[in-house]
C-alpha cells in the first residue's frame, strides 16, 4: 500500500484531511492533561509526533507555544505537506531523546520488528498511544479497523501492553480524553518510564 493523497482522502475510513481541529483540540488536552495537571511537560520539552501524517497535532502544539515539537512519518506525500507548514519532520530513525512520544494510530501498520526498532532509537519518558486491538490475535474488535487492510499487527490490549512494557513503560495506565479515549477495541494509554512521578 502507497501512504498517498488517496490513502489519507478515501482508504483511511474517511477523509482524513477533515480531522484537523479535532488534532489541535487534542493538542490542547494533551497539554492540559500532561502539562497543566501532571506537570510531566513543559513548552521546553521536546515532543516526537510519530507517524505524524500531514502535521495537524504538531500544529496544535506549536499554537500552543511548544518549539521543540518533531515529526515523523513514511508517507511522501503526507511528509511534503508537513513540510509546507514549516513543521520539523526527522528523516531517518537516528537515536535521538524526547520527554514524549505520541503514536496515534500507527504501531497497528508496522511490524514487531520495525516497532521495536524505532523504541531502539528513540528515547522517552512518556509516551502515548492510540491502538486499534485484536480479540483474538487475528481479527480486530472493531470492522473499520479491519476494514483497512495496512492494518497488519493484530495483538490484544494486553498483548500492545506487554510490549509497551518491554521498551521499559512500567506504569501504563488507560487514557481518556474528549478527543481520544480508551475502549475494548482500541487501546488509548500513557506509558511512564518511572513510579517517582507518583
Amino acid at each position: 500500500m502507497k501512504y498517498d493523497k488517496n490513502y489519507f482522502k478515501t482508504i483511511n475510513y474517511t477523509d482524513y484531511l477533515f480531522r484537523r481541529d479535532r488534532y489541535l483540540q487534542l493538542a490542547k488536552e494533551i497539554h492540559t492533561l500532561v502539562g497543566d495537571k501532571l506537570r510531566l511537560i513543559d513548552k521546553k520539552s521536546k515532543i516526537m509526533d510519530y507517524g505524524c501524517a500531514v502535521g495537524f497535532l504538531m500544529e496544535g502544539f506549536k499554537q500552543l507555544k511548544y518549539h521543540r515539537i518533531y515529526g515523523y512519518d513514511i508517507s511522501e506525500w503526507a511528509v511534503k505537506q508537513a513540510e509546507s507548514k514549516s513543521l520539523h519532520i526527522l528523516k531517518s530513525l537516528n537515536k535521538r531523546t524526547f520527554n514524549m512520544i505520541i503514536c496515534l494510530d500507527v504501531l497497528e501498520h508496522m511490524t514487531d520488528r520495525q516497532i521495536h526498532k524505532v523504541f531502539k532509537n528513540y528515547e522517552s519518558d512518556i509516551i502515548i498511544v492510540r491502538i486499534p486491538c485484536s480479540s483474538d490475535g487475528k481479527k480486530f474488535i472493531l470492522d473499520i479497523s479491519d476494514r483497512d487492510t495496512t492494518h497488519i499487527n493484530h495483538k490484544t490490549k494486553d498483548g500492545w501492553i506487554k510490549m509497551i512494557h518491554k521498551f521499559g513503560y512500567k506504569t501504563i495506565l488507560p487514557l481518556n480524553l474528549f478527543t481520544i479515549y480508551d475502549t475494548p477495541g482500541v487501546m488509548c494509554a500513557i506509558g511512564l518510564k518511572s513510579r517517582a512521578y507518583f
